[in-house]
């Protein structure tokens, strides 16, 4: 996982229990200011103080209606840059909406539920000033946690000029952006501008594939787009393989299409792929806890199978009853996934490495029953305990085939940019086995590009009953 990443998880999770301690807190003050000493004395309460433990047992409530406002406002978003201003009017427009969305609630919530509108106001006012000074303090926190513990992103820019000058100065000046410009190389020959002497890399765009292999690259931006075509999607294609992300910085605003996003940096607009939704904190966390609770589910469930599975490989063939096997999962990291064994102990000693087919002719009698029927993957729900895989996602490839693959099937690798799943879109429309990759690739891209959380519930339910509705399925993204 990326720095970037990980800060971002670990600051929107710090903000989120914040949120969270500020409002508990506003509550609380707002009662004691609206019904005790001094004011009470200047505005006195006419129909008594209200019990404080009706509203602490409406607080989990009120605390998740005010977090879901909160994402809708964009607030646990990633930001590079820090504005009091913005922060205060955001909330207090995001507050208002979420005051006024629990005032709706109380009607559905108990017929003789009362709230105190001065609670109510000096709540909004507190809110606002509270969390607003806190989010200030974590924005603070994190910009230090920045300056010293940044491991920056090694960022190459291709084509030399005043764009490129700007992008340098502002990745040095704000850390939030996680990256420093190690080298520069110049489009249609020429002399290297003595500007950027400083950077340990430098050269042509001609030398682009050589200076990627000798040096350590994580993103590379395109800072003009006068190269021809042909050569912008060979280096888009030839950082793909590699996992390095690529911007470009577009010359005309209006090729933007649904399928990309812009960031600005200081006006200067970065045109790059659309963020995938799961690069969405929330949407992870939304999907951490559907992999821990299906898992944990699917183990109880599955515990007497896995014992009755376990017993009969012991009985009908030599050897362990558990396969382990070294996989590529996300981000390209090397994970090991655990399977019941289905093959004998030295099913490839004279093979070698093989893609598996539907009839693999080297599977036990058993081992067909139980890929017939998925049983041994099973084991693979300790995987998304672990955290090292998920319920839904694109299935792992051992690494000998990723290196094969990644050379000729065009974004193959983007497919590792999010934790690989016990089924997914392609498994469940029948692409298993040794079905064409192409088109697992295509229903891969399809599930990352438009991931929902009840389309992840849907591919569950759909590989529980894959036998009744692959017809169904199909027609929503139709075999080619």
């Amino acid at each position: 996982m990326s720095q970037i990443r990980r800060y971002t998880i670990i600051f929107t999770l710090i903000s989120m229990i914040s949120d969270a301690a500020v409002i508990f807190g506003s509550m609380l003050l707002a009662f004691w200011v609206s019904f005790y000493p001094p004011l009470i004395w200047i505005f006195p309460v006419s129909k008594g103080i209200p019990p404080l433990s009706e509203y602490l047992e409406a607080f989990p409530a009120i605390l998740v209606v005010f977090l879901i406002v909160f994402k809708a406002f964009h607030l646990y978003k990633r930001k590079t840059y820090f504005s009091s201003t913005w922060h205060f009017f955001t909330f207090t427009q995001a507050i208002t909406v979420a005051l006024f969305s629990l005032m709706a609630l109380t009607f559905l919530y108990r017929e003789d539920f009362t709230y105190s509108r001065r609670l109510l106001a000096w709540g909004w006012v507190l809110t606002i000033i509270l969390i607003t000074l806190s989010r200030r303090l974590i924005d603070r926190l994190e910009i230090n946690t920045w300056r010293k513990n940044k491991e920056p992103r090694r960022i190459l820019l291709l084509g030399m000029g005043e764009i490129a000058q700007r992008l340098i100065r502002n990745f040095s000046d704000n850390p939030r952006w996680g990256g420093d410009v190690v080298g520069v190389l110049q489009f249609n020959g020429g002399q290297l501008s003595p500007d950027f002497n400083d950077l340990p890399v430098s050269g042509m765009v001609d030398d682009f594939e050589d200076l990627i292999r000798a040096n350590p690259i994580d993103e590379v931006i395109i800072t003009r787009l006068d190269l021809p075509h042909q050569r912008i999607m060979e280096i888009i294609l030839i950082c793909e393989k590699s996992l390095i992300e690529v911007k470009l910085v577009p010359d005309v605003l209006s090729i933007m299409t649904s399928q990309v996003e812009v960031v600005n940096l200081d006006g200067i607009p970065l045109l790059g792929l659309r963020a995938l939704p799961l690069y969405s904190v929330w949407n992870r966390f939304v999907k951490r806890n559907l992999d821990l609770l299906g898992a944990a589910v699917g183990l109880v469930i599955g515990l007497p199978i896995l014992l009755i599975c376990a017993v009969a490989i012991k009985i009908t063939s030599r050897g362990p009853i558990f396969y382990r096997q070294e996989r590529i999962g996300e981000n390209g990291e090397k994970i090991i996934i655990c399977k019941l064994r289905t093959m004998p102990v030295d099913a490839e000693d004279k093979t070698g490495p093989v893609l598996p087919t539907c009839d693999d002719p080297r599977a036990t009698p058993l081992g067909r029953f139980l890929r017939q029927f998925s049983l041994d993957e099973l084991p693979q729900l300790w995987n998304v305990i672990k955290g090292d895989m998920s319920l839904v996602g694109p299935r792992p490839e051992r690494p000998i085939f990723v290196e094969q693959f990644k050379e000729y099937i065009p974004r193959y690798m983007s497919r590792h940019l999010v934790k690989s799943g016990l089924t997914g879109w392609a498994q469940v429309n029948g692409l298993r086995g040794d079905t064409s990759i192409k088109m697992r690739i295509k229903y891969d891209m399809y599930y990352l590009e438009n991931w929902s959380l009840f389309f992840d519930i849907k591919i569950i339910l759909l590989t529980l009953f894959s036998r009744k509705v692959h017809q169904i399925s199909h027609r929503i993204l139709p075999l080619e």
